[in-house]
């Protein structure tokens, strides 16, 4: 068995309050690519805006269905 398959089988044993503080600790040590994933939207953001200007984009207007 695989650790994360042994990890999971321990933390179907965990209580409610348990899994909460556990999920609560990875999520804050997974802050770092959170913030990987911040820059690279900011870079699409800027590839994309950079396009329209250059016109190798159209901006399209959102139409109400």
């Amino acid at each position: 068995m695989s650790t994360v398959a042994e990890l999971a089988v321990q933390i179907q044993q965990l209580s409610a309050a348990d899994k909460h503080d556990l999920l609560r600790l990875l999520l804050t040590d997974s802050d770092e690519p959170e913030q990987d994933a911040d820059e690279a939207w900011r870079a699409e953001i800027v590839r994309r805006v950079k396009a329209i200007h250059n016109g190798e984009a159209a901006l399209r207007a959102l139409q109400e269905d």
